[in-house]
């Protein structure tokens, strides 16, 4: 069986006329997982999915640019046809999950609050989805979704500090971060694009695809300074709109 993801958004901080914020889709066994959802994440989605086919919703951190079209998709379920469609999943760091009904204590009404912490393990969609600990100031999540011997790994957003040789282990595709070129300023839970090549080769990466580049990069140069260090794996930029089938 084969896993796909596909990229809703891959801007960093916020979004373009080109490129949304950070979100994906994950689909298995005819199951969909939204992993992420930053803003314009939400007008994209509705162009590959009816979204009352969702099954569940990931975040790996409550900062805005992951998160801000939950409550798009919370208005949709719960207002937009006659009657309210059932509650689905929503798994996310536990800050997360006060953040976000802090601001609208009524997503009960739309999501199931289920939260995770580095180390923990689901299971859905005939995949399991483990959680591991990122480099990055809110309490934050990379994501690892394994099924039939295929492995896809989510860095979301982190420092190199990261826990990513373990999140990345032998995967066929490993979407990583690359805010940062080797000529900025470090900064603080955010890696450089020559860092995440490097966390690919370490890790075994077969595919690296580098994601939540800010306006304003030049992408050819992060995905040259990534190849650089990417040793045997294959690196290419996350687009809008890319699809990526893993498996058979």
């Amino acid at each position: 069986m084969s896993l796909s993801l596909t990229v809703l958004g891959s801007s960093g901080m916020f979004g373009t006329l080109e490129r949304a914020c950070a979100g994906y889709l994950l689909e298995s066994d005819g199951d969909r997982i939204l992993i992420d959802c930053g803003a314009g994440t939400w007008r994209n989605l509705l162009e590959h999915i009816d979204y009352r086919s969702l099954a569940g919703v990931i975040l790996s951190h409550r900062h805005p640019d992951h998160v801000s079209d939950l409550f798009q998709l919370f208005h949709a379920r719960r207002y937009g046809q006659k009657e309210s469609l059932p509650e689905i999943p929503l798994w996310a760091p536990a800050e997360t999950l006060d953040r976000l009904c802090g601001f609208a204590k009524e997503l009960d009404q739309a999501f199931v609050m289920r939260s995770v912490s580095p180390g923990d393990s689901i299971q859905q969609a005939g995949a399991r989805f483990s959680f591991y600990s990122m480099a990055h100031p809110p309490d934050t999540v990379g994501v690892r979704i394994e099924r039939d011997g295929v492995v896809v790994a989510y860095s979301s957003d982190t420092g190199p500090s990261g826990d990513l040789e373990a999140l990345a282990a032998d995967a066929d595709v490993f979407v990583c971060e690359a805010t940062l070129q080797d000529s900025d300023d470090e900064w603080e839970g955010h890696m450089t694009a020559s860092q995440a090549g490097a966390a690919a080769a370490h890790a075994g990466a077969k595919r690296l695809v580098l994601t939540h580049l800010p306006p304003g990069r030049d992408p050819g140069l992060s995905l040259t300074q990534a190849h650089k260090t990417s040793g045997d794996s294959e690196v290419q930029l996350a687009v809008d709109g890319l699809r990526l089938e893993v498996g058979s």
